[in-house]
């Protein structure tokens, strides 16, 4: 026993803070009550509200006496897990960002060569290209990744071009105007040369995608030599104008600056006065659905009059499960047919493909597994009819993922025994408990934000923690893994362990039997079989070169180091 045990001689837990946080944790549980709830002892821990959240109370309290030495060991050691600045943050919550304040005169380093800048009269916002024309060829859509955090807007917009004299090498950016001034000048394009896309909404013969950042350029949190920007556009009514950024003869940037086109913007929605979808005869009849569990990408286009609200939300990554396109499109002809192209954003690669009748009825087509697993894909319609009042286009799991009452993984129904003895120190019992936690409540968000925020090596390094914890799982049952590895199995330190003084430079390795000295223990085998990590036979063939199947080390300063589920 060293004098860094969370255990005293008699194995029961000491309350160094003296706050009696266990007493209250247990007795709160046996109550009904969220041990993690802004009235119950979490409320002492900040990082405890930070990494344990939702349905935890009811989950837990079902459970037993494994739960509850969970709940304890996490309200009692939580706190050391998050970094100073970060423990009063929950995951999902906003960040607080500066009032949107546009910097007049302000000039973004990469458009030095203009005469752009921030608060100029829109009215100066003039075509300098000779030759070159550009002009809006579709509407503007919002591009809203929800990923884990706080959700995050871009903007797109299909461009035509008239080509003059030299070339167009970089993106066209959208640029919004207020009140007669300029109050984003647009994203920096020139980092990414000769990098352009087809829009999300309509396609065609020198048309290209516009692209607007989720953050004004003219409000800059700091001009430094690596100015930072952080704050969107405030709610309201703007006008937004393609402008291009042509090479002409000479060699030199020139500007291209597009017709205006209204937009009003809220908090959680967008419209903008639609610029070409034709005219719409009947108001839309057809319902927008929640959206099903595992869904990766949804596409939305409403229009029940002159404005029109279109956007793609991405909320999960590809993965090696089946998937399908479902969706709904209404327009007058029951004939007209939506075609529907999934894309890669980070190449550009159709990896799918599938269409709809736009006769008011649901309809889907199975995809099976898409090529480039565990990214973000787009939904791009390159043709939507005219006269289309609303559509919505879903990329989801073939099979439907539970009932929708709440996220389900490989440890429904599993209940971890977390035996307070298999932590050789106290303390880390505090960050394993929030590990399985976050698995027993299937939360990739959670596992997320705890992986990076101790840089996690996952899968000895060939997996990032949004496609290792990404949901539904694969074949690989990662949150069914942890949770056993963790509350199955024993741990035991490796490193530098001095007179039995542990310096907080060790780490902790579960199993046992993947360390040296555990290497030929019959206990520590016959643990990984126990807890369902290996079968009887694999445990007998790895005995003779070493344990090989899967493990997680978490240091002795409270970091989640690595964790790979084996060969």
């Amino acid at each position: 026993m060293n004098q860094h045990d969370g255990r005293d001689q008699d194995h029961g837990w000491v309350d160094p803070a003296g706050t009696d946080l266990l007493a209250q944790t247990l007795g709160a549980m046996a109550g009904g009550v969220d041990p993690a709830s802004p009235t119950g002892p979490a409320a002492a821990t900040a990082a405890m509200g930070r990494r344990v959240r939702r349905r935890r109370g009811a989950k837990l309290g079902g459970l037993g006496g494994g739960a509850l030495a969970l709940a304890a060991a996490v309200a009692l050691g939580a706190g050391q897990l998050a970094p100073p600045d970060q423990a009063e943050v929950l995951p999902g919550a906003s960040t607080p960002v500066q009032a949107f304040q546009v910097r007049d005169g302000y000039q973004p380093s990469w458009l030095e060569w203009s005469d752009l800048t921030c608060g100029m009269p829109v009215n100066d916002l003039e075509t300098t290209a000779e030759g070159w024309s550009v002009a809006a060829a579709g509407d503007i859509y919002a591009r809203t990744t929800d990923l884990g955090g706080a959700p995050s807007r871009s903007w797109g917009m299909a461009s035509s071009l008239q080509d003059g004299q030299g070339e167009l090498d970089v993106a066209p950016v959208l640029v919004w105007s207020r009140d007669g001034e300029v109050v984003d000048l647009g994203q920096n394009v020139f980092e990414a040369e000769g990098s352009q896309s087809e829009p999300l909404i309509g396609a065609g013969e020198d048309v290209v995608a516009a692209t607007g950042g989720s953050v004004s350029t003219c409000s800059p949190t700091s001009t430094d030599l690596d100015p930072v920007y952080e704050t969107p556009l405030p709610e309201g009514d703007y006008e937004v104008r393609v402008v291009a950024f042509p090479q002409v003869a000479s060699g030199r940037r020139a500007v291209a600056v597009g017709e205006r086109v209204l937009v009003n913007v809220s908090a959680d929605a967008h419209r903008s006065l639609s610029v070409n979808m034709g005219v719409i005869r009947d108001d839309p009849t057809i319902e927008l659905p929640e959206p099903v569990k595992g869904q990766v990408t949804r596409f939305e286009l409403d229009r029940p009059g002159d404005w029109l609200q279109a956007e793609m939300t991405q909320s999960g990554y590809s993965s090696e499960v089946p998937m399908r396109v479902m969706g709904q499109c209404e327009d007058p002809g029951p004939e007209t047919t939506l075609p529907i192209e999934l894309v890669l954003p980070s190449t550009g690669k159709v990896v799918g493909a599938a269409q709809i009748t736009c006769d008011g009825d649901e309809a889907g087509t199975e995809i099976g597994v898409l090529d480039g697993g565990g990214e973000v894909v787009d939904i791009r319609l390159p043709s939507v009819p005219d006269g289309v009042s609303r559509l919505w286009v879903s990329l989801e799991p073939a099979t439907p993922q539970g009932d929708g009452s709440g996220p389900e993984c490989s440890t429904t129904g599993y209940e971890p025994r977390f035996d307070l003895d298999n932590f050789p120190i106290g303390d880390i019992a505090a960050a394993a408990g929030a590990i399985v936690i976050a698995a027993m409540d299937c939360d990739s968000d959670a596992l997320i934000a705890l992986a990076e925020d101790s840089g996690t090596e996952l899968m000895s390094g060939t997996g990032t923690p949004e496609q290792v914890f990404a949901l539904p799982e694969t074949d690989t049952e990662h949150y069914r893994t942890l949770a056993s590895l963790l509350s199955d199995t024993r741990g035991e330190i490796v490193g530098d362990v001095v007179s039995g003084d542990v310096t907080g430079a060790e780490t902790v390795v579960w199993p046992r039997v993947a360390t040296e000295e555990f290497r030929d223990s019959e206990g520590a085998w016959d643990e990984v079989v126990a807890a369902g990590l290996l079968t009887a036979e694999e445990a007998e063939a790895q005995r003779v070169h070493g344990y090989q199947g899967p493990r997680i080390a978490i240091g002795t300063d409270m970091t989640w180091q690595s964790y790979t589920a084996g060969e």
